[in-house]
């Protein structure tokens, strides 16, 4: 299996496997935390690991994992209380937050952008782009950010260069359009980015190896929610970070793969290989959700959203959770120096 009909089979099974609002309960006498992610990603690599390997077990928290397809979705039904959890990107929680929801983001899952900007083979530099059209998956989305993100490093400003920009799907879709001349350019993540780069197309920036502050992924709740349950957040954080533990170990490298395959619907753990390895790469040992990342959020979806540009980074960030675990020296515990 090649790896473009390998993104396309995955992204097609996630289309079909899209989980309605709520999971059903599983008999337990642990209390329950239901946890939505809004994309199936290798940085979720810990929090499938933790449920797995009954890590959160171990803690005494009865996580329900659910996938949603959509980063707003997740955002409304945290709002609502339908999820105590939202693993999801801060721009399509920020608005929401500007509108009133309580909402902070205690963990970062990603904290830089996955994205790298391709362009059809015969564009060769930035200005190259002006007049064209680039594509990212939805308008507010992390995609649609990180391309703001990667013009302004570039130079450029998609109005007054006149790019336009296009809400074209998936990393697969965004790929057929590129190969089908829809596109020019498009914003894709690792596996999509090195086909595209094996068939001759031009990298114009990795925002991951350019490190710009962006704050990707988070896991974010409602602060009245979590106040209300201090142990129980407290037990789900030692928990997620005990799965990062696992992941960053080496030594279990075949069983992490074994996890990524299960979820990403791959063949086989063989086929996990390229997203281990991204996990490995982009994934914090010490995951603080980040102020300047968030910042960087608030200042692009503000293009969009005016009422998001009065928002403090540092209202939305709450990293206490995991500096009391850093303070009593969990950390070195879980990692046992490795």
């Amino acid at each position: 299996m090649n790896n473009k009909s390998m993104l396309i089979g995955f992204f097609g099974v996630l289309l079909a496997l899209v989980t309605p609002h709520s999971a059903p309960a599983q008999s337990s006498r642990l209390p329950q935390l239901k946890l939505a992610v809004s994309t199936a990603t290798p940085h979720n690599t810990p929090l499938w690991v933790a449920k797995d390997k009954k890590i959160f077990d171990k803690y005494g928290v009865d996580v329900q994992m659910i996938f949603v397809m959509g980063g707003a979705l997740v955002s409304q039904m945290l709002a609502a209380g339908e999820i105590h959890v939202a693993g999801n990107a801060p721009a399509a929680l920020v608005s929401l937050i500007a509108g009133g929801v309580d909402i902070v983001a205690f963990l970062g899952i990603s904290n830089t952008s996955p994205f790298t900007l391709i362009a059809q083979p015969s564009i060769k530099t930035a200005a190259d782009l002006r007049g064209k059209r680039l594509g990212t998956a939805r308008f507010g989305g992390s995609s649609h950010v990180s391309a703001l993100i990667a013009l302004d490093h570039l130079g450029l400003d998609a109005k007054r260069d006149n790019i336009i920009l296009m809400q074209t799907g998936l990393d697969p879709e965004r790929m057929a359009a590129l190969e089908g001349k829809g596109l020019d350019a498009a914003m894709l993540q690792r596996l999509a980015t090195k086909t595209m780069l094996n068939k001759g197309y031009t990298q114009l920036l990795n925002l991951n190896h350019a490190k710009i502050p962006y704050q990707n992924t988070v896991l974010a709740s409602r602060r009245d929610y979590m106040a209300a349950n201090a142990k129980l957040f407290d037990s789900f954080t030692r928990a997620v970070v005990e799965g990062y533990a696992y992941v960053f170990n080496k030594e279990n490298k075949q069983a992490v793969k074994e996890v990524l395959a299960k979820n990403l619907r791959l063949p086989n753990a063989e086929a996990a290989e390229d997203f281990y390895l991204e996990a490995q790469e982009e994934l914090d040992r010490k995951p603080y959700p980040t102020i300047e990342g968030t910042r960087t959020v608030i200042k692009f979806v503000a293009e969009r959203n005016p009422k998001v540009a009065s928002l403090k980074a540092e209202r939305i960030v709450d990293s206490s959770w995991l500096k009391k675990l850093d303070d009593e020296g969990f950390f070195e515990r879980v990692y046992r120096g490795r």
